[in-house]
């Protein structure tokens, strides 16, 4: 019995959340939500914090209602101090001015939440995206202000950039900082750090820059196109540049640049076979997809619906209504 009065005093306390306190604008509802969720231990204290103020600053169509709500009311004060009607009728009249009260509040409550559930799930879903996924791989990587400086190739050796093949090893030490090796025709290199190419930081050679996400990438797919914003097409657009000078300034110069972009669609490809041996880029979107569905099954519990609509329908069938 205690459990059951706890519990509907949460409920009623979030009820009343949803009305009383101050309203964010969507974008800021949407920079707490990604920052919640970019972080390491992810807190339910401010999970539930984002989901009470974000559904509490929609805004609904009921909220209309209560202005013929307010005119019953003033007309019933009004009637009934003019008249003297019989207690029971005054009494009727108070519940069922009660009864749209607060059938009123639940509504604009579940509507308030539905409002929310959907552009939550929105943002969720556009998760999916390569270009939402490459954008925020990119942006956890600090930038260096000084490029580290691509080593060159000892040999020369008469190829074409088809010729060459970059294979991605794995490093048993850091997954994220695969070893390479390169093959020219029949010739292989030994063993390369990817600072040979200059992938890593300047200030830290334990770790990869911007332009080795872009190798795996390229390791995946072969080519991409990314539909950013203009600020950040024009970034990857110059980070793409850089990757393929680096490629330029190790294997030498030749009439035409490795990674070349066709101005119609705006897809970047490499005509350097990179062989990812350690599936860098896949692994990071079965992550990904992995934490859209959680974050789908806890943001958005279909689930609570779905059973919701059951008993409704139970419910239905068990008063006759459906034979």
């Amino acid at each position: 019995m205690l459990v059951f009065i706890k519990n509907n005093i949460e409920k009623s306390r979030n009820l009343i959340s949803l009305f009383y306190g101050p309203r964010y604008k969507r974008k800021d509802i949407l920079n707490r939500f990604h920052n919640w969720r970019k972080s390491k231990v992810r807190s339910d204290s401010e999970k539930n914090s984002i989901i009470i103020e974000g559904t509490r600053s929609q805004y609904t169509e009921q909220f209309k209602n209560w202005k013929w709500i307010i005119i019953q009311t003033v007309l019933w004060l009004a009637i009934s101090i003019k008249y003297d009607f019989h207690h029971i009728i005054n009494l009727m009249a108070f519940f069922t001015i009660l009864n749209q009260f607060i059938q009123n509040i639940l509504s604009i409550a579940q509507e308030k939440r539905q409002i929310f559930n959907s552009f939550i799930t929105q943002e969720i879903l556009a998760m999916h995206s390569f270009s939402n996924l490459l954008w925020e791989e990119i942006s956890a990587v600090k930038n260096d202000d000084d490029n580290i400086v691509t080593e060159k190739l000892e040999k020369s050796i008469e190829f074409e950039w088809t010729d060459i093949t970059i294979e991605l090893l794995p490093n048993e030490y850091n997954n994220q900082l695969p070893f390479l090796r390169v093959h020219i025709g029949n010739e292989k290199s030994n063993i390369l750090n990817p600072s040979s190419l200059g992938l890593v930081k300047s200030s830290d050679h334990k770790e990869q820059n911007e332009l080795f996400i872009l190798l795996k990438i390229f390791g995946q797919y072969g080519h991409f196109i990314f539909d950013g914003h203009n600020t950040q097409k024009r970034s990857i657009d110059e980070l793409v540049r850089k990757l393929s000078q680096n490629l330029i300034f190790y294997f030498g110069e030749k009439d035409l640049d490795p990674i070349q972009q066709d101005n119609d669609t705006g897809r970047w490809e490499c005509f350097i076979n990179v062989d990812d041996k350690t599936n860098c880029w896949h692994k990071i979107e079965q992550k990904r997809n992995q934490d859209i569905a959680l974050l789908l099954e806890s943001w958005v519990p279909l689930k609570e619906e779905i059973e919701k609509i059951d008993k409704r329908e139970e419910s239905y069938r068990m008063k006759g209504y459906e034979w």
